[in-house]
């Protein structure tokens, strides 16, 4: 048997179970399950009907082992081959769960005793588990769970997403005079925002920015009386300054003062965490978003797991059971190094 034979055992059950986001409850109770038999008294917190975060652990533990319950869909089927587990959870985050159990198995038959464990729901929608931990939980470190291939992220990007919704006057094409094109109106913004300097940081590299979606007009011979179109900017500084300079974008071009044919309805605000280096840890930075800017005051963050976020909301999503193994050996050492600092 190998030294993941646990790890591996409990994540090919926590995979085979589906935990799309709102449905958690199935592996919720597996992982209740495992820290009970670990002797701990486990809390449930409601975040919303049915739907509870899992706190297990000392009112105020030097660590906290941490991750996200929620999988995006569709479901995956469990399957598992001589290196691999396969299934939609996988690397995001079941192997990481299951690691976790097992670095803290581990650590009790030591004698180490200093830990905890806070596992939330909705990261991959609204982070509403997160939020919700935020306003009572607290822990010295928080070692949060995300596939970094076994690498401490030092960093990862913010986000601003946003709507915005143009209206313009309806009239025949043959006639501009008489007629304002919503869709000429948000155009002339979205290109100042593609053409906008976002902003660059050392560790994270620039601001990008995406328009996902752009819907408007009537017909082809009519100036189209409504338009909108929802932009992402990948944030690598303050929230406001990017909300700032969207706002710019669209105001008019003439004047400068806010366009009154242009309203901005603000969707997603995920801040730049700050994140915490452990001495001796290789390091990488993400792109991809996290719990981390929604538990600023759980504790000082430190994110790792293993798995690749290549492999995650893919219909090949996977993770190496070596890789569990390094991460089972890395979560027991961060957390015996987080709590003597």
């Amino acid at each position: 048997m190998s030294e993941t034979s646990t790890a591996v055992a409990l994540a090919r059950e926590l995979i085979a179970v589906e935990s799309i986001t709102g449905n958690e409850e199935p592996v919720v109770r597996i992982l209740e399950r495992e820290l009970g038999a670990m002797g701990f008294a486990v809390r449930r917190d409601e975040v919303a009907p049915g739907r509870h975060n899992l706190y297990a652990g000392p009112a105020r533990p030097a660590v906290l082992f941490s991750t996200h319950t929620d999988t995006v869909p569709p479901f995956l089927e469990a399957r598992e081959d001589e290196t691999h587990l396969h299934g939609r959870g996988a690397c995001d985050t079941k192997g990481i769960q299951a690691c976790m159990i097992e670095a803290g198995q581990r650590l009790l038959a030591a004698n180490f005793k200093d830990f905890g464990y806070l596992f939330v729901v909705g990261e991959e929608v609204d982070n509403c588990g997160a939020r919700a931990a935020n306003e009572h939980v607290r822990a010295g470190h928080v070692i949060l769970g995300e596939p970094t291939e076994n690498q401490i992220a030092v960093g990862h990007k913010g986000v601003y997403g946003c709507r915005i919704q143009a209206r313009g006057v309806a009239a025949h094409s043959a006639y501009p005079e008489l007629g304002d094109s919503a869709i000429h109106r948000l155009l002339r913004g979205i290109q100042r925002v593609l053409a906008a300097d976002f902003g660059i940081s050392e560790i994270l590299g620039p601001a990008t920015v995406n328009v996902g979606e752009i819907q408007g007009g009537v017909a082809p011979n009519v100036f189209a009386p409504q338009a909108a179109a929802t932009l992402v900017v990948r944030v690598v500084g303050p929230l406001e300054d990017i909300e700032r300079k969207v706002a710019e974008c669209f105001a008019d071009p003439d004047t400068g003062e806010a366009d009154p044919h242009i309203e901005i309805e603000g969707r997603s605000r995920m801040p730049v965490p700050h994140l915490e280096r452990v001495e001796d840890f290789p390091e990488t930075t993400v792109s991809f978003g996290t719990d981390a800017p929604f538990m600023g005051d759980v504790g000082k963050i430190v994110l790792f797991g293993p798995g690749n976020i290549q492999d995650a909301h893919t219909d090949h999503e996977k993770i190496a059971k070596a890789d569990m193994a390094v991460a089972v050996e890395r979560y027991m050492e961060l957390a015996k190094r987080l709590a003597a600092s």
